[in-house]
């Protein structure tokens, strides 16, 4: 009896700790709004009074499990408030990375899950 109760308990703490998915996929797309921003304290958290930064060529998308990603995407514009906003992307994994010809407050590369029909903001802080 001691066996079965040990193995009932062993199934189920196993089905417990299974990773639930961090995004949620019914069929329609998500999106990605990522924000630039001149970050003047450099705490890397965009604070009241901290503008945007419009810049050419300054963010990369892949929809990769690893993040730095393995391959290499175009980098693209952000409007003139700082922000670019990645549409009509399939839900799932994504990996977001900073030109690195910019001093960063913030990591270069970072992860955003997308779920349908849904926006998840990425920040991206750098220095003046």
């Amino acid at each position: 009896m001691k066996r079965l109760l040990v193995f009932v308990l062993l199934i189920v703490l196993l089905t417990a700790c299974q990773e639930q998915p961090t995004y949620v996929d019914n069929g329609t797309p998500g999106q990605i709004r990522a924000v630039f921003f001149f970050d003047d304290n450099k705490n890397g958290v965009m604070d009241d009074g901290e503008a945007g930064v419009q810049a050419q060529a300054i963010v990369g998308i892949a929809q990769e499990i690893s993040c730095p990603p393995t391959s290499t995407p175009s980098f693209v514009d952000t409007d003139a408030s700082g922000v670019h906003e990645f549409k009509n992307l399939k839900p799932g994994k994504y990996c977001l990375y900073l030109n690195n010809g910019f001093s960063p407050t913030t990591k270069l590369t970072q992860e955003a899950y997308v779920s349908s029909d849904l926006t998840t903001m990425v920040f991206f802080g750098i220095v003046r």
